[in-house]
């Protein structure tokens, strides 16, 4: 039985339940009890589910790899959204709680984020992890709450990120998301041992990428909170000296708790949209590849993008935005 809590951030009474991390019960237990009753009490959420229920998706492999293409109208909103810095400035920032939905709720995480369900869900169970405070996104510094949440959520949840430049289409507010585990195709495919290489070990963890998955993907795994947080510390920084501009280097992230430790999945990238997102009339491409995309499950809010997208095509974009296996693997000699 979950007991509600109430609180008040900024004087709007958001609070489902607090989660300290001490005592009550487990974050996924809560973020499902709190996603039932969003469904009941939030128009906006339950119509954002009626949308993905109608979703369609479907299926395309290369040789070695597969990645799922899902039509999803309503996701318009970010993969169409402008990101660049004046836009941002200009707007209201909709992840700071004065700027929620009315009726949205939240569980109060660690005394520092709320933990929302999305009203424009890629999966059943998709959640926005928010500052409560208008911080910018930037993992770097909070690399260790990353590893936390997953912690906290367990082995059932898939945590991702979103760099700044990477797909974030809150770049000025802190947030992660987090989905059930085991949606994303990639997910899977890094588990095959033909499908990793260059294996190496430093302080307890273990660091390889990946071979013929038509980008560029780096594997870290390991047991040790901070010796796993410095080896993903490492990756930023030696990304961020080959990056042309300041800032935090393009970079997508995954991260799971295994077991006893942790297996994240980093996907460096070159740019945040492929050229034909660009293009006028039948020729552009919707797509804007953030985590969930680079990790397989690509969102294209277009119907004519939905029938559209080959193998070849889907080769095209991720070798346009990512590093290729080859520009992964001297990244790993480098660390």
């Amino acid at each position: 039985m979950i007991t509600p809590n109430s609180g008040t951030i900024e004087g709007a009474d958001r609070f489902y339940a607090v989660f300290d991390g001490h005592s009550g019960a487990p974050l996924a237990d809560l973020a499902l009890a709190l996603l039932e009753r969003q469904k009941m009490t939030w128009p906006g959420l339950a119509g954002g589910y009626e949308a993905l229920g109608e979703a369609r998706l479907r299926e395309i492999h290369g040789e070695d790899w597969g990645v799922k293409i899902q039509f999803n109208p309503r996701r318009i909103v970010s993969s169409g959204a402008k990101v660049d810095p004046e836009t941002i400035r200009r707007r209201p920032c909709f992840l700071c709680p004065d700027h929620l939905p009315p009726e949205q709720q939240a569980i109060l995480y660690r005394d520092d984020y709320l933990i929302l369900c999305n009203p424009m869900p890629i999966f059943p169970g998709h959640l926005t992890i928010a500052h409560c405070r208008h911080l910018p996104q930037s993992l770097p510094e909070n690399m260790l709450t990353l590893l936390k949440l997953a912690f906290d959520f367990g082995p059932r949840m898939t945590l991702f990120y979103n760099g700044p430049r990477a797909g974030a289409s809150a770049p000025d507010h802190l947030h992660f998301q987090a989905a059930p585990a085991g949606l994303m195709p990639v997910e899977k495919e890094i588990l095959d041992p033909r499908k990793r290489a260059g294996a190496r070990r430093r302080d307890g963890v273990e660091i390889c990428r990946t071979a013929g998955l038509a980008r560029g993907i780096l594997l870290i795994e390991g047991t040790e909170e901070g010796n796993v947080a410095a080896a993903v510390g490492d990756v930023i920084d030696i990304l961020g000296r080959g990056a042309p501009s300041d800032g935090e280097p393009l970079l997508n992230i995954l991260c799971t708790r295994t077991g006893e430790g942790w297996r994240l999945i980093l996907f460096p990238r070159l740019k945040l949209r492929p050229a034909a997102y660009f293009l006028e009339g039948e020729e552009r491409i919707l797509v804007s590849p953030g985590a969930v995309d680079m990790a397989g499950m690509l969102i294209t809010p277009m119907e004519k993008d939905f029938h559209a997208l080959t193998p070849d095509l889907v080769c095209g974009i991720f070798r346009e935005v990512a590093f290729d296996d080859a520009a992964v693997g001297a990244l790993l000699d480098a660390i």
